[in-house]
């Protein structure tokens, strides 16, 4: 194999893996499996694994939860009127518990709490 070929298929593997974290975005709040990502790349679910977390840093998995965190958050902030409960589902969690520990061990509080500073942040940018 020529070192030509080793670099095309690094390329191939980065855009493989970007057109997933994409399809991941775009499909956040569905039920998405290692083995649906590995198909749309044509790799075999162990080498997409490998790929994705030597292009990206970190794994499908870890990369679909992060984009549904940042849905909720902005959900939270934007829709103050939408239960949390619809919120978690609305991005793709399954359940409301798994959410609000997910949501307080990334942002550091609960989502209740997160909405509460996104407002009054809100608030204050407006009166200055």
């Amino acid at each position: 194999m020529s070192s030509g070929s080793i670099r095309e298929t690094g390329v191939a593997d980065r855009r493989r893996a970007v057109e997933v974290a994409l399809w991941l975005d775009a499909r956040c709040d569905e039920e998405i499996s290692l083995d649906d990502a590995a198909a749309l790349a044509d790799l075999s679910p162990f080498h997409f694994l490998r790929v994705f977390r030597a292009v990206l840093g970190v794994t499908p998995h870890q990369y679909l939860v992060r984009t549904r965190l940042r849905r909720a958050a902005r959900l939270l902030a934007d829709a103050p009127s939408m239960p949390i409960t619809e919120v978690a589902l609305a991005v793709g969690f399954a359940d409301l518990s798994n959410f609000v520990r997910t949501f307080h061990r990334a942002a550091g509080r609960s989502p209740r709490a997160f909405r509460a500073f996104a407002r009054s942040t809100a608030r204050s940018s407006k009166r200055a």
